[in-house]
């Protein structure tokens, strides 16, 4: 019996040790994948000229498509995706027939390492994607074992059915160095589970509320036509700070600036919320800020682009938006892209430091609060004259004009 129970100590303490050695191979101290920079504006403009041909509103049940994706598009959307859904640094690099992805996580402190990092080698076949090789850290990892975990996790997962669907929906996968060619056969339901993702159904009550409290701050502004945005903006922000706890604070403020953002934009926010076709609605009102409906309008939506998806992806919409305007709409404003800006650092601020911008907001805000002066910014400039002047958004004069935006920017005191 002693030898029995000697055996079993020995056998506890060699897999302990075994465990703890597993740890520190798995576990490194330096990332596999370095923080990338934001999608390019014409990256951002291809991904929009793909949504508009694969329209779902124009697509009807079983429909074949085929989306083509470039590589470069690819590899830069997938990063922004995994940096905001995951909080970690993701690297595509597509070959003929397959693709590796590598994967790195900051690790909260810890004796053992800083970063989780992943690798992986994927093969397209005719039954979709598989895993070829997988390394976590140092360790190889069985790809059949690595492949079933991920399955098992994913089905106790609330994507599960949303995974399911798309799943079934697609019908090939072809990968080559240039980039991914995607055949699906469109279901109706996809709408559904794509809303389902976007906004998270715990959400919606906060949404809902916001909206509510929107049309009743406009309300209270009587009969006038117009109103500067802060008188809008500012109170209901303030509102939400003070009536919520501290953890709950950002998806309060998150809510506000969504709801604010569609009712500026005149984009329904039914589109992501069926429901919200029965919410009140707002009466028509012309916000300004600075005295413009333009710079109300970049602002808003830059803020609820930021504090939901993220800062590169608000900053890269901004740009692609100007850099259009400049080949048929209004023209490249300077003065737009301070709006975008502060705008930007406001959201990211609602998303990741609720408590300072609830200190912020305390007093109340004004229209110089939430926009810099705009004093000597060129705008209205069609794109001749913007390469003319400036030489395009990665020459040395655009850079100076995009320096000077971002020092206003910073010396506003709301984000001191």
């Amino acid at each position: 019996m002693l030898r029995i129970l000697v055996w079993l100590s020995g056998t506890i303490v060699l897999l302990a040790v075994a465990a703890v050695v597993l740890a520190f191979q798995v576990v490194e101290d330096k990332p596999l994948v370095t923080t990338g920079s934001a999608p390019a504006p014409a990256a951002l403009m291809r991904a929009k000229a793909i949504l508009r041909k694969n329209d779902p509103r124009r697509l009807t049940r079983d429909e074949r498509r085929e989306i083509n994706i470039a590589a470069p598009d690819l590899e830069a959307l997938v990063a922004l995706a995994a940096r905001r859904g995951l909080q970690a640094d993701t690297r595509v690099e597509l070959h003929q027939g397959g693709a590796k992805i590598s994967y790195s996580a900051q690790l909260p402190r810890n004796p053992l390492g800083r970063y989780l990092n992943v690798s992986t080698q994927l093969g397209a076949g005719t039954d979709g994607l598989k895993f070829e090789q997988v390394r976590v850290g140092r360790v190889p990892v069985p790809p059949a074992l690595f492949q079933a975990a991920l399955e098992h996790y994913l089905k106790r997962t609330q994507y599960a059915s949303n995974l399911s669907l798309l799943a079934r929906s697609i019908d090939r996968v072809s990968v080559t160095p240039d980039g991914v060619r995607v055949a699906y056969t469109w279901q109706p339901e996809l709408l559904d589970s794509a809303r389902s993702l976007a906004i998270d159904p715990a959400r919606r009550d906060g949404l809902a509320d916001a909206q509510r409290r929107l049309v009743a701050r406009i309300d209270s502004l009587g009969t006038r036509p117009s109103a500067p945005l802060a008188a809008v903006l500012g109170p209901l922000l303030q509102e939400a700070g003070e009536r919520t706890r501290s953890g709950e604070r950002s998806s309060a403020y998150r809510d506000i600036l969504l709801v604010t953002a569609a009712q500026l934009s005149g984009h329904d926010i039914a589109l992501l919320i069926p429901e919200a076709r029965q919410w009140p609605r707002p009466r028509p009102v012309t916000l300004t800020l600075r005295g413009r409906e333009d710079l109300a309008q970049h602002f808003t939506v830059s803020a609820a682009l930021a504090a939901w998806a993220g800062e590169p992806l608000a900053n890269a919409i901004g740009l692609d938006k100007e850099v259009s305007d400049s080949r048929g709409g209004s023209g490249f404003s300077f003065v737009d892209l301070a709006a975008d800006r502060a705008g930007t650092r406001l959201g990211e601020l609602a998303a990741r430091d609720p408590e300072r911008l609830a200190a912020a907001v305390s007093a109340g805000l004004r229209d110089a609060s939430l926009l810099p002066p705009i004093d000597g910014l060129p705008e209205s400039m069609m794109a001749d004259e913007f390469q003319r002047r400036f030489g395009g958004v990665d020459a040395p004069a655009y850079k100076r004009m995009a320096d000077e935006v971002e020092r206003r920017v910073a010396a506003l005191a709301l984000f001191h």
